[in-house]
């Protein structure tokens, strides 16, 4: 897994890094082969945003996430992308079933 996480306005902080990489490690079973991860955490005002792009199979995804905290707006990102990653297998899991029946 290629992991690149980048701050912008805040400050480096390394149990925040580790953090990521250990929820970053979960999207794994979703995929085969190499995986790219670019985070990006900012801060907005109050608000605590974290930016993540997942790259693999030929695939993109995006989920954003904006709390008051980085560590549930880094969970809100992966929850969005996770759902994404979901959707996608259930259409080509019935497009599959639905080109495989003979009528």
């Amino acid at each position: 897994m290629n992991l690149v996480i980048s701050f912008k306005n805040v400050d480096t902080s390394d149990s925040l890094k580790s953090f990521i990489e250990d929820k970053s490690q979960t999207l794994k079973k979703y995929f085969d082969g190499k995986i790219s991860a670019n985070w990006t955490i900012s801060t907005e005002k109050q608000n605590r945003i974290a930016h993540c792009r997942i790259k693999g199979n030929g695939m993109d995804y995006f989920g954003e996430g904006v709390t008051e905290d980085f560590k549930a707006s880094v969970d809100v990102a992966l929850d969005k992308i996770e759902t994404q990653i979901r959707k996608h297998k259930e259409v080509v899991k019935n497009h599959l079933h639905r080109n495989g029946k003979k009528e």
